[in-house]
């Protein structure tokens, strides 16, 4: 056994490499097939924008998931953006966690505040009964932006 440990010690050095360049390769080209950014770039005509912001998905198993400090969340006069920024865009993390939106503001129901122990976050509602919570910097922004935009 040692012998073949000695004569194959590169390859099984290189495979753990190769195998997540493999995964990371895989999820951008999963990606870009469905049109999503790998880069979070701004929408056109943002009413608001907010970098390395927290959240995650409410219900269920995707709870567990959480971004911290690696979302970008943008408001345009008629949809919400929440994506994940360079490199949490990759190995298929937003699709696990349900880190990666574009939500019609018609859909948004409710915003809800919420005080917690790492501080006050927002519970959007949408119309499907999906909830996303976000812990941005500027809470109050957000909410005047999506009120401006024409929703609660």
């Amino acid at each position: 056994m040692e012998d073949f440990v000695e004569r194959h010690a590169v390859l099984i050095a290189a495979f753990p490499v190769l195998w997540i360049g493999a995964i990371v390769t895989a999820s951008a080209v999963f990606r870009r097939q469905r049109g999503k950014r790998i880069f979070a770039t701004s929408p056109d005509s943002c009413i608001f924008e907010e970098n390395r912001t927290s959240g995650r998905e409410l219900g269920g198993i995707r709870a567990l998931g959480v971004a911290s400090n690696a979302l970008k969340v943008c408001v345009t006069r008629d949809t919400l953006y929440v994506m994940p920024c360079f490199p949490f865009s990759l190995m298929f993390m937003p699709e696990i966690w349900g880190l990666d939106h574009e939500i019609k503001l018609r859909r948004v129901r409710t915003i809800e505040e919420r005080s917690g122990l790492f501080g006050r976050s927002l519970v959007v509602h949408l119309a499907d009964d999906k909830r996303i919570e976000l812990r941005l910097r500027d809470p109050d922004g957000f909410r005047h932006a999506i009120q401006s935009a024409g929703r609660t």
